[in-house]
Order: C-alpha cells, then structure tokens, then sequence
C-alpha cells in the first residue's frame, strides 16, 4: 500500500535512496511594479552669505591653545624625550603666560605679538619638526 501513495504523489524513490531528478517548474514572474527611476542627485544649495572674516581666521586665544596643545603632543613623539622635555616645559610655561595675559584682555597687541614670535620660535625648532612628524 506505501508503494501505491509513493506512486500517487510523484515522489518515488529509487534503489540509491535519492528523489526522482525531475526539473522544477520556472518560478512565475510576480505581479509587482516596475523597478523605480533611481534619484536624480541632489543639486547644492547656492551660498547666501559668505563666512565672516573672524571664523575664517583663528583668534589670538584659539592660537595660543592650538599651540600648547602641539607642544603637549610632541612631548609625547618626540625621538629624543630626555632632551626635549625642558624645552617643551619652557615653551608651555611661556605659553600659559601669553594665554594668561590675553584671556584677561591686557595689553592684546603686546601678547599677540609674544605669541606670534613664540610660534615661530617653536616651529622653527628642529627637535620640535621631528616630533611633529611623528604625529
């Protein structure tokens, strides 16, 4: 009788244990909407104001701490710490000095000027060049 309803439903069973290789029937194209435009991109919005002088250019007291901050890092990288540490501890002395004298708003032009040329002492200095490659 199990033969019989082996027979009834298609799926008989051969000696090796393996099903009847019949090929499937091709899956029916469904019934779904045709696939959409892709987006057109987006055009930029055109500038209605240019940015202001005093956010394109750092100020004084932004300066003086984006330079401490370098001096700090290349402490950290610098090749030969042992020798380099008294200097950088000099140069954030100095710097605490000018950002001290420029947050409190005395003597701008003077301050600006000693952080100006206490940049450039630092970044003309070899050992702080060589740091700063490393970071």
């Amino acid at each position: 009788m199990a033969k019989k309803r082996a027979q009834r439903s298609g799926t008989t069973k051969k000696a090796t244990g393996k099903r009847d290789a019949r090929p499937k029937p091709a899956a029916k194209a469904s019934k779904t909407r045709p696939a959409a435009k892709p987006a057109k991109p987006a055009k930029p919005a055109p500038r209605a104001v240019a940015p202001a002088p005093a956010a394109a250019s750092p100020t004084a007291l932004e300066r003086v701490r984006s330079l401490r901050e370098a001096i700090e890092r290349s402490k950290l990288t610098s090749p030969d710490p042992w020798g380099y540490t008294a200097k950088a501890r000099g140069w954030l002395q100095r710097t605490d000095q000018v950002f001290a004298r420029i947050e409190a708003g005395a003597d701008t032009a003077g301050a600006r000027k000693t952080a100006e040329a206490l940049r450039a002492e630092v970044e003309g200095d070899r050992d702080f060049q060589a740091a700063r490659r490393l970071f």
